[in-house]
């Protein structure tokens, strides 16, 4: 789920009622926790039958629940299906281009990571924001297969300017709940 890269690593569904026993099969419903234990870098994850969750089972002490979700249980080695597919991503990409509001120009900055990481968007350089100086910085891209502009010797468009929000605590767990709904990171991924 999150890749080596983060600060947390957390381990895949073990298919096993975490207060039962009971195995977790194919398409049933069930809850996964997210536990944080005093004294450990990693989160750890449990997963919970729908039914013993209902009937009050919980991680137990000293680990603190961290997140949760429900989800159901899908065929080994099934791909995920996002809910919005990577044209939608690039549609959504120039729409919120047309936008100056600091949360839609964050859920934008973040939006462009994510198409620079999928290759649909191409990196070509910028400037970071400056949090102490409350300056934003700028990135530039340009669509996978667009040729350079001309001030970089090609005969393309100008260079997509993304603003570098320099994004604070609050504002990257605003844009975080919205990436989810939209790539479908909610209820339905294990």
């Amino acid at each position: 789920m999150i890749g080596s890269s983060s600060p947390y690593d957390i381990a895949r569904p073990v298919r096993t009622c975490a207060s039962t026993g009971a195995p977790i099969d194919v398409g049933d419903h069930f809850v996964a926790v997210l536990v944080d234990m005093p004294g450990e870098e990693a989160l750890s994850r449990q997963d919970f039958s729908l039914d013993a969750w209902e009937g009050g089972a919980r991680p137990e002490a000293p680990g603190k629940v961290f997140a949760f979700w429900r989800t159901v249980a899908p065929e080994p080695n099934e791909q995920k299906k996002p809910l919005i597919g990577e044209d939608e991503l690039m549609d959504l990409f120039e729409q919120l281009g047309e936008s100056d509001a600091d949360d839609r120009l964050a859920f934008r900055y973040l939006l462009t990571l994510v198409l620079v990481r999928k290759r649909r968007l191409t990196y070509e350089g910028g400037s970071p924001a400056d949090r102490k100086n409350k300056r934003a910085g700028l990135m530039y891209v340009r669509p996978k297969g667009v040729a350079l502009p001309p001030e970089r010797g090609g005969d393309g468009p100008p260079l997509i300017e993304v603003v570098d929000p320099g994004l604070d605590d609050e504002t990257i767990a605003s844009v975080t709940e919205q990436l989810g709904q939209i790539m479908n990171l909610d209820e339905d991924d294990a």
